[in-house]
């Protein structure tokens, strides 16, 4: 691809009229009649397609011309006609070329980027040309007719020109062959396609509207050194198959999603939406009793469990209980010289060393002499990473044997069973709150007297009646039978109790009513001393309102309003 290459480098480098010179030399020479791209009538079908070529002809031409391969000669050919100095015969929209037996056509010099620049005044005149020939043929697209919409309002100054010239443009086609006219009219549509492309197609001849000015460094030997270097190590990396590395990330994704919280959500709630932050508490770095998925979590790998800093305290706890604490103590040791101070390096190192590594350390760790000696290579220049390699070997001992223990051991078991099952909040709505206190307002606003004589001395609880709205559905039943049973101890009869009292005495509704007041019906409440059975002394007496006349359709009135009147 070198030609093509040096053509992009050198519009970077030289000015666009040396570059439209080389591409046109180039395209010169494709069109002579004896050496260069065979041109032809090409029959297809039916139809015969005048001053055509073949794709495939194009690219054996540039491969034997340039002496270069396929590829190179497909991509300078995919230059060549975004840039418009040929194009494809049947679809226009795509500039590209095909290695195939496609037709295409070389532009008219005329239209050519070097020595024609597009105007508004001329894509005006082409887009209304066409709209005035065949609209089956020469439909405009929806880009098209937007476009065109803003060129009327923007040259409206000048319309009834551009009108005239489109007319005029149109009747001199007409004496035009049939042959010439539809070479023309491909030739124009190519030419507003490369200049006029339709939204989010490659458009080569833009202008960037600032001007580069990254300059382009020379390549010397060290450099071209330095590359070869990179590409020989390239090569010799050793890579994994797609598939595999497909199947792995697979694996991941199953293991850990069930700790995903954008996948699980979080409990008790998100504290980002709620405002609640006992999700922070729960899940501090060390907490006394951990929650349920975070021990789980430790049960994925060792080096979840070492993220997690009570993890790390529970299970320097178990390997205390065991007498192999060396390991993490280490581990821990190390993760602090890697994290601390500049200043404290070296003294950490000799500290480390001393007390895990030396031959009279006091929490030895079981190394092999290979790694040993490493370390005190290491040691001649201390550093952060001095003890590496030795934190490696320390880190698979852990992986491979005491880690197992660990998830295996009561000690996990009993973190699993006491763990924290942090439960999701549920809100309640209180429907019935609101609608109580209506009730109470409507019952607290009639005219009624606050402490009638003939309710003196007795008080009747009737608070068991009220329905809440928050107690479970199941438990309407049990109210009921409640209810019913507490006004029998008032002795007021229930529903089926008042049935088959109606049935045994037809006049039983009115043996409570006195005499002297039709309206009023007397309750029976349980007498002072106690006993169950009804005193007819101590009657409650309470005033039914009378029914009212059947109001006219003019004087209609409210049953409590009927109450309040005196």
């Amino acid at each position: 691809m070198t030609i093509g290459l040096n053509i992009m480098e050198d519009a970077r480098n030289c000015s666009r009229e040396l570059v439209f010179l080389k591409m046109e030399q180039l395209v010169c020479d494709m069109q002579n009649p004896e050496t260069g791209v065979p041109l032809r009538r090409q029959k297809m079908f039916l139809t015969t397609i005048p001053s055509a070529f073949l794709a495939y002809d194009l690219v054996e031409w540039l491969m034997d011309k340039l002496n270069i391969e396929e590829m190179e000669a497909v991509h300078l050919a995919n230059l060549l006609c975004q840039h418009g100095y040929f194009f494809p015969v049947g679809d226009t929209r795509s500039l590209a070329i095909k290695d195939d037996g496609s037709l295409y056509r070389f532009q008219a010099p005329y239209f050519w980027p070097s020595h024609h620049a597009p105007d508004n005044t001329d894509y005006a005149i082409y887009l209304l040309k066409r709209s005035m020939k065949n609209k089956q043929k020469h439909s405009l697209e929806d880009y098209e007719q937007e476009a065109l919409a803003r060129l009327k309002k923007l040259l409206l100054h000048k319309w009834d020109f551009i009108t005239l010239q489109a007319e005029e443009q149109v009747n001199t086609s007409k004496d035009k062959k049939k042959s010439d006219k539809l070479v023309l009219d491909s030739q124009e549509k190519s030419y507003w396609r490369v200049h006029r492309p339709p939204p989010g197609a490659i458009n080569c001849l833009e202008k960037t509207p600032v001007a580069s000015s990254k300059k382009v460094k020379k390549r010397t030997i060290e450099s071209l050194r330095r590359e070869r270097a990179l590409l020989i190590q390239s090569l010799n990396r050793p890579w994994v198959k797609t598939s595999q590395v497909i199947e792995s990330l697979l694996n991941h994704c199953q293991e850990y999603i069930e700790f995903d919280s954008f996948v699980v959500g979080v409990l008790p709630s998100n504290p980002w939406i709620t405002e609640d932050t006992t999700l922070w508490t729960l899940n501090n770095r060390e907490v006394e009793v951990p929650t349920e998925q975070r021990v789980k979590l430790w049960a994925v790998s060792l080096e979840d469990l070492l993220n997690d800093a009570t993890g790390v305290k529970e299970f320097e706890r178990y390997l205390r209980s065991e007498y192999s604490v060396e390991n993490i103590m280490f581990w821990k040791a190390v993760q602090s010289l890697r994290r601390g101070g500049k200043s404290d390096i070296e003294k950490k190192v000799h500290d480390i060393y001393n007390e895990f590594l030396s031959s009279n350390a006091t929490c030895e760790v079981n190394l092999d002499s290979s790694t040993i000696q490493c370390v005190q290579e290491a040691m001649k220049t201390p550093s952060r990473y001095t003890f590496d390699s030795a934190l490696l070997h320390v880190y698979s001992l852990m992986e491979k044997d005491t880690y197992p223990r660990f998830l295996k051991s009561p000690h996990y078991r009993d973190l699993l069973l006491n763990a924290l099952h942090p439960a999701q909040k549920k809100k309640f709505f209180n429907f019935g709150a609101g609608m109580k206190k209506r009730m109470v307002s409507a019952v607290g606003a009639g005219k009624r007297s606050k402490n009638p004589s003939h309710l003196s001395g007795s008080s009747v609880d009737l608070s068991h009646m009220s329905h809440s709205l928050e107690e479970e559905p199941g438990s309407m039943s049990s109210r009921h039978s409640h209810s019913t049973s507490d006004l029998h101890d008032l002795g007021i009869p229930g529903e089926n109790n008042l049935a088959s009292s109606r049935l045994s005495s037809p006049s039983g509704s009115r043996d409570n009513v006195p005499e002297d007041n039709p309206h009023t019906l007397q309750v029976p409440r349980l007498s002072p001393s106690g006993s169950d059975r009804e005193s007819t002394s101590d009657h409650v007496s309470l005033e039914v309102p009378t029914r009212p006349p059947v109001p006219t359709p003019a004087s209609v009135v409210a049953p409590w309003e009927a109450m309040e009147q005196p």
